[in-house]
């Protein structure tokens, strides 16, 4: 709890090991991941080069380095560090599955050996620690499966889908069976963003990762999300919660308005849309962080109205990563009454994934 609020933090990641994880797998990736030393692990989800840390940042005890896989207990001490009532644990190593190009079966393989390791080891509903299902999209089939299995798990509260490089995109009919699957078992949606490095952003030639930090995080939930609406994603699963994360919210409004404008033109080539794209997106939710409250306050407030206020908005912290947020991000806007401070920080987190 922060002062008066409750919070709830909805993009917390976990920097599970990976060695540790392939216990949970099956044949082959347990014997190639155990026995292959750091060289096999580290080619499992690829490498990408970046400063991505602004060394000193976070002080970890178990480590110096800010990427070292975490120990259990290290999930408490960020839930005491922020001032926690609960925390939805999202997948380190999930972030990196855009890399992977090869046609084999080692994401359906780590998703189900993270959510086996979460449920043995890390997760407890009691102690307000949650965790999120990975989604691995590009088996539609075992996507299906793994919903089927563990949606009804009381720690797992949503699915997990990471935007960037998703190919075709996620408005793709081939994945209708994934979002039913998820409509029927009345499990959210995260979208979560990712491929922020200089060898994982699309355009290539760039030299700072400021400029692909910038750019790849925005790419990857902005180009899904108007995959998504256009598709009539939306429109199909009506009863489907979604939620984009660590985005920050200022390019929501734009690309309403602009999705607004080429469909008032070319209605023909949305056919399944029965509104306006703006008015399935303002039915979806967002997660603040990197929470953009630098600038000019009311811009912020005209941002936040825009997408339909803070019944939209869910706090993120997106610990323990260098650029995480507190949540006296929220607290902090004196624009936004205690009511709507509260909503952010907790209620509509609670609502959506029925802590």
């Amino acid at each position: 709890m922060v002062g008066a609020y409750d919070v709830v933090d909805t993009d917390a990641h976990y920097l599970e090991d990976l060695e540790t994880v392939a216990g949970y797998m099956d044949e082959p990736w347990r014997r190639r991941l155990q026995e292959g030393g750091e060289i096999a692990r580290s080619k499992f989800f690829g490498s990408s080069t970046g400063d991505r840390f602004v060394w000193g940042r976070i002080e970890r005890e178990h480590s110096s380095y800010p990427d070292a896989p975490m120990q259990v207990d290290e999930i408490d001490e960020g839930m005491e560090f922020l001032g926690l009532d609960a925390t939805i644990q999202l997948s380190h190593q999930l972030l990196a599955m855009p890399r992977i190009q090869a046609d084999d079966d080692r994401v359906k393989s780590f998703a189900t050996a993270y959510t086996r390791y979460m449920l043995d080891q890390a997760v407890d509903p009691g102690d307000g620690i949650y965790t999120v299902l990975p989604i691995p999209y590009t088996d539609v089939e075992a996507s299906v499966e793994l919903i089927d299995e563990y949606a009804d798990d009381p720690a797992i509260v949503a699915g997990c889908m990471i935007t960037a490089g998703a190919e075709p995109p996620l408005g793709n009919e081939q994945y209708n069976p994934i979002y039913q699957a998820a409509e029927d078992a009345g499990l959210p949606l995260i979208f979560h963003t990712g491929g922020s490095g200089l060898d994982s952003l699309k355009n290539k030639g760039y030299s700072k990762f400021i400029e692909t930090h910038t750019l790849g995080f925005l790419e990857g939930n902005m180009s899904q999300l108007v995959s998504l609406v256009c598709q009539g994603i939306p429109e199909k699963f009506p009863d489907l919660d979604v939620t984009f994360q660590e985005s920050g919210i200022f390019w929501v409004p734009m690309i309403m308005h602009r999705l607004d404008e080429e469909y008032l033109k070319r209605p023909s080539e949305a056919p399944v849309l029965t509104r306006r794209p703006s008015e399935y997106i303002k039915e979806m939710y967002f997660g603040t962080q990197p929470f953009e409250a630098s600038g000019d306050p009311k811009h912020l407030e005209y941002t936040i109205e825009m997408l339909g206020g803070a019944d939209r908005l869910m706090y993120a912290s997106d610990w323990p990563h260098w650029d995480f947020d507190r949540p006296t991000t929220i607290t902090d806007v004196e624009f936004l009454s205690q009511e709507e401070k509260q909503k952010i920080l907790a209620d509509n987190a609670r609502e959506v994934f029925g802590l």
